[in-house]
Parts: C-alpha cells; structure tokens; sequence
C-alpha cells in the first residue's frame, strides 16, 4: 500500500515556552509520527524567527508564506492531506490534490466581542471565514466546540463541511528532584493558596477571580493567597486596578511564566486549582491538577462539564458569591472526589488514532 504524504503545520509548536496550542501541535505530531503507513513532514517552523517589526519586509514575509510558499509546497510535494493547526488555511489558490483538515480549537472571539482587541477580533472573523471555505474537513477538541463551529458555519451558509472531535491530554514533566521549598520560596509563598495557571486575558475570567477571591478573604481564617502562574496577556489593567484598589498586593501573588518543573510543584502544593473561564475549547490547566490530585473549581460551562464530569466543582463564572461561597466548600472539605475514570477519558495516542481515522476514511471515500 503506497504511504500517505502528509504535511503537518507546526509554526506554533516552536515556540520557546509551550503551553495550550502548542502542546497539542507538538503531541499530536509525536504521536503520528509513530505511524509507519504515512510520510509526516512539518512546515512553518521558520515563521516563528521572523522579526515582529513594522518594517514592510517582515509584515510581507507571512503574506507571502500563507498565500504563495504554502500552496507551492503542497502542490510540488505532491502532498495527499495538509493539517493546518493555526486556525488559518488562506492560499491564493488551494492545491486541487490536497485535502484540507483545519484545527480549529474553539470560536471564542466569534461568539464573543469583548475577549480581545477590536481590531484583532475583526481580523481573526475574516480570516476565519476565508480558511473554512478552503478546508475540507475541521478538526476541534471537544463536542461542545464542535457543537458551537456547526452552529456557527451553518449560520453562514456552510453546511457541508465534516466536523469531528477528538480530545486533547495533559503531558505534566515528573521532576526528578523535589524543589517544592525552593519552587515556594521563590515566589513568596508561605501560606494555603488557590492557583491560577494560563495567560491573564478576559475569557480567563481573572477579575471575577479576583472579586471572589477578596469576598472569600473576609471569612478566612488561614490567610490564604491567590496565586496567578502564567504571563499576563491582555485588557488586565481593571484586575490590577481592582487589587489595588482594595489593597489587595499581599494577598495576591503574580509568578509570570513558570517552568514544566515549578509548573508541577505549584499544582500538587496548590490547596485548589480554580479556573473559570467564559468560554474554553477544552482545558488542559484543569486536567494537569486532576492528575496531580488537587482539588479543581470550574466554570459552569457546557465544555467542562462534558470533559471532567462530577470529578470537580462548579461555580457560576459570573456569579461572585456562588464562586467565593465554593473557595471556602472546597477549603472545608477533606473528602476528594474520584477523577480516575475521568482522566482515563484521555491520552493522545487516542486522540492521534481518531486523525488518522478521519484521514482513512477520507481516502476510502
């Protein structure tokens, strides 16, 4: 049986600290690669050493990528599938050989108009709209993010398109030496303290949070601090107006990105992992903490409670007091619930199996 030619998007995988995204991109590929009836080939690794500046050269080097070395490479490669792992699918003309499967991670800055700047959210929706027209077949990560793309490609008229789910994993680094004193020290950590880990953005929820956490503070007996491990993205300066306006600095602790290892000693030390999000595409911070045993608050969304079941807590996202009133059921209760057949729900060599499930069958087709 010939093998199957195909190119794998890997721009997003090459970045330096990986988190989200580029874990998926990465463990997928690692996954697929194992796989002896396909020829794997990665492109678009050089676009993450482009220089962001506003010179013209370096804003015409992406065009020039995604509209023309793209679909050359497709076509002189004589490529059977190209999976594009960056949302974005958009050649001046698409390579008639080639099948298209688009990941597509979740639709947040469609349904949502307040989650990232004007002009990137208007950018990202006519991008979007172009690449689903040149895809033949959309991948997402959880039913729930299926369910939203169909809705919304349907509304736009697009009801032919094959959309299928497979979940994502979470691959936590085991550290070899125990650095928890020293991981704690660093940060100025003495105390019991729920943690945060992602990028600070709005669709994070961080100001809810925050407000949750000051109205959890008024009944805490163990001086308890807020931990926020992960860069600060975007639109965050009403949560630390909001700190500082209630003079709250010493009880909150923002750590910046964290390396694999700390990653792994602030989730097991963590008294609760609390993450409430408005909208996720799946959530892989939530399932590292499952896995670590610490307990886990989340948002009261159709996504997490598909993927993680009654092996959590849920809170209204927007709900201040449900979610303060939860912090402390959590901090009163000695009796962890059961996630054990939840993670098992889990692993990337299934997911990788269900990619090359959709490939075959569209090769019988």
């Amino acid at each position: 049986m010939k093998q199957l030619k195909i190119l794998y998007g890997y721009r997003s995988a090459c970045v330096k600290n990986a988190t989200g995204i580029p874990v998926f991109v990465k463990s997928i590929f690692e996954e697929l690669k194992k796989n002896e009836d396909i020829q794997l080939r990665i492109t678009g690794c050089f676009m993450e050493y482009v220089p962001k500046r506003p010179y013209l050269i370096f804003r015409f080097i992406p065009l020039f990528y995604y509209s023309l070395y793209l679909p050359l490479k497709l076509i002189l490669g004589k490529y059977d599938f190209y999976i594009e792992n960056d949302y974005f699918f958009i050649p001046l003309w698409k390579p008639k050989r080639t099948k298209v499967i688009t990941v597509v991670y979740d639709i947040g800055l469609i349904l949502f108009d307040n989650i990232q700047t004007k002009k990137i959210t208007k950018s990202w929706r006519w991008k979007f709209i172009r690449s689903m027209k040149n895809s033949d077949i959309i991948v997402t990560i959880s039913q729930s993010s299926k369910k939203d793309i169909q809705d919304y490609l349907h509304s736009i008229g697009m009801k032919d398109k094959p959309i299928y789910c497979m979940y994502c994993d979470a691959q936590l680094v085991v550290p070899t030496v125990d650095k928890m004193e020293e991981t704690l020290k660093k940060y100025s950590i003495q105390n019991d303290y729920f943690l945060f880990l992602g990028t600070l953005e709005p669709r994070k929820n961080p100001l809810n949070m925050i407000k949750a956490f000051h109205v959890f503070k008024k009944s805490d007996s163990k001086d308890t601090k807020f931990v926020f491990a992960g860069g600060k993205g975007w639109l965050y300066d009403e949560v630390l107006q909001y700190i500082k306006d209630h003079h709250l600095e010493d009880e909150v602790i923002f750590t910046g990105y964290v390396s694999e290892e700390e990653k792994y000693f602030l989730l097991k030390q963590a008294a609760a992992f609390v993450f409430l999000s408005i909208y996720e595409g799946f959530g892989i911070p939530p399932l590292e903490a499952l896995k670590l045993g610490t307990p886990v608050l989340l948002s009261d969304i159709p996504v997490f409670k598909e993927l993680f079941e009654d092996s959590v807590w849920y809170a209204t996202e927007n709900d201040i007091k449900d979610i303060s009133y939860k912090m402390n059921e959590i901090m009163m209760n000695t009796q962890p619930k059961d996630a054990a057949k939840v993670i098992e729900k889990f692993s990337w060599e299934k997911s990788a199996n269900i990619l090359m499930g959709i490939i075959n069958k569209e090769v019988k087709q």
